[in-house]
C-alpha cells in the first residue's frame, strides 16, 4: 500500500509532532485521520487513545504502542542512513512501523486491533483505560511496540517506582558541627539504608536504587533543614513491590520523625513463558524477513507490558529501535530497521492468526 518513501515521510511527520505525556492529541488526530483517509475504521476514546479495529471474531491480536514522548523537542532530520528526533525509537518508530502494519497486513481470520495509547512514559493511563474498560475486544495476544532492536523479542521487564524521601531538622550555622542536623547527610543515609535493605546491585537480578533529583538547603551558610530527594527504584523478576515497602519501613524504624518516605505509585515486574503464541508468532515474522533467528532479550526498564500481563500472557515486546538512545538528545532510527520491522508485523500478523488455538 505505502512505498518506502511515503513510509519514511509518514515517520517524520509523526517526529515532528510534538507529543510529551499529557500532550498527545495532535499526534492522536494525526493518526486517526490517517486511517480513516486509508479507508480504516479509527476513533480517539474517552483518554485520548486512538483505536483500530480489523475483521471479527477469534483470536483477537493487539499491536500495542504508544504515542508520547519525553518532553524536549529535537530537530527532525535524515542523516545518511538514520532518522533523528525525539521518540524516533521511543516510541514513533515502532508505532508508525505498527500503525502501517496494520493497515497492509492481510487478515484472512479474527480480529486485528490497532491500540497507539497516551501516558506510556507516566501513570500508564492509556493502556490502564484499555483494562479496566470494554470499548476494545479483550486480547487473546498482544505484540507491545518497543524498541527492541530489529531481530529482538523481549519477554521480561523489570518493575520500577519512584519514592520521594523529605527531611526536615532544625537547621542552624554552618560553622556549627552538628552533623546530625544536616538535613543533606540524613537524606543521603536514607538512600545508603534504602540499598543495603534492598540487597542492591548493578546485576539485572538486582534492584537498583538511583538519586535522580534532589532539592535541599536554605542558603550557603546555614545547615541545611529541609532536603527533599527523589529515588528511582528498579524491581528484577521474581521480586516484588511489597519488597521494596518493607524495605521502606525497615529504613523509617530506624529515624524519628524527621524522616518521611512517600512511595508514589509502583509497577510489578513481568516475566512471560518465551514459547507464547505472540513471541513464537513475532520470532517466525523475524526469520522469514530477516533470514536469521531471533535474540531473547530482557529490558532494564519498565513499559505498558508490565500492565498489560492482566489480560493475556500471550505477549511479546517487539519493534525498531535502539533502546540505548532512548530518551536521549541523540535519539534515531535506523531507516533500514524501521523499514524492516514493518514487515516483521505484517507477517507476524499472519503467524499468530494461524498459530493460535
Amino acid at each position: 500500500m505505502f512505498s518506502d518513501e511515503a513510509r519514511l515521510k509518514l515517520l517524520m511527520e509523526a517526529l515532528n509532532i510534538y507529543s510529551p505525556t499529557g500532550g498527545e492529541h495532535e499526534l492522536a488526530e494525526f493518526l486517526s485521520e490517517l486511517l480513516i483517509m486509508n479507508g480504516f475504521e479509527a476513533r480517539i476514546d474517552d483518554v485520548g487513545n486512538v483505536i483500530a479495529i480489523r475483521g471479527s471474531g477469534e483470536p483477537v491480536l493487539w499491536l500495542h504502542a504508544h504515542m508520547d514522548t519525553v518532553p524536549g523537542f529535537i530537530e527532525v532530520r535524515r542523516e545518511g542512513g538514520k532518522i533523528i528526533g525525539r521518540g524516533a525509537s521511543d516510541d514513533k518508530g515502532p508505532l508508525m512501523a505498527m500503525t502501517i502494519a496494520f493497515m497492509e497486513s492481510k487478515l484472512s481470520r479474527g480480529t486485528l486491533v490497532l491500540a497507539a495509547v497516551v501516558h506510556e512514559e507516566g501513570d500508564s493511563l492509556g493502556t490502564r483505560h484499555l483494562i479496566t474498560g470494554n470499548h476494545v475486544p479483550r486480547p487473546s495476544g498482544i505484540i507491545v511496540g518497543e524498541p527492541t532492536g530489529v531481530d529482538r523479542v523481549v519477554t521480561k521487564y523489570r518493575g520500577g517506582t519512584k519514592i520521594e524521601v523529605n527531611v526536615k531538622t532544625r537547621g542552624g550555622h554552618a560553622s556549627n558541627p552538628d552533623l546530625d542536623s544536616n538535613s543533606i547527610l540524613i537524606a543521603m543515609n536514607v538512600y545508603r539504608d534504602l540499598w543495603n535493605a534492598l540487597g542492591a546491585g548493578t546485576s539485572y537480578e538486582n534492584f537498583l536504587v538511583t538519586p535522580t533529583m534532589i532539592n535541599c538547603g536554605e542558603a550557603e551558610n546555614m545547615i541545611p533543614s529541609n532536603c527533599r530527594l527523589i529515588l528511582d527504584i528498579r524491581i528484577p523478576p521474581g521480586r516484588s513491590c511489597r519488597d521494596v515497602e518493607n524495605a521502606v519501613n525497615e529504613v523509617l524504624s530506624r529515624y524519628g520523625g524527621s524522616v518521611s518516605i512517600n512511595v508514589r505509585w509502583c509497577t510489578e515486574p513481568v516475566e512471560v513463558p518465551v514459547n507464547n503464541a505472540s513471541a513464537r508468532a513475532v520470532s517466525r515474522a523475524i526469520i522469514k524477513v530477516l533470514g536469521r533467528g531471533p535474540v531473547l532479550a530482557r529490558k532494564w526498564g519498565t513499559s505498558d507490558m508490565n500492565d498489560l500481563v492482566v489480560l493475556t500472557r500471550n505477549m511479546v515486546a517487539y519493534g525498531p529501535g535502539d533502546g540505548t538512545f532512548s530518551h536521549s538528545l541523540e535519539e534515531y532510527i535506523l531507516i533500514d530497521d524501521y523499514l524492516r520491522a514493518i514487515e516483521v508485523y505484517k507477517h507476524a500478523v499472519s503467524e499468530f492468526m494461524s498459530i493460535y488455538r
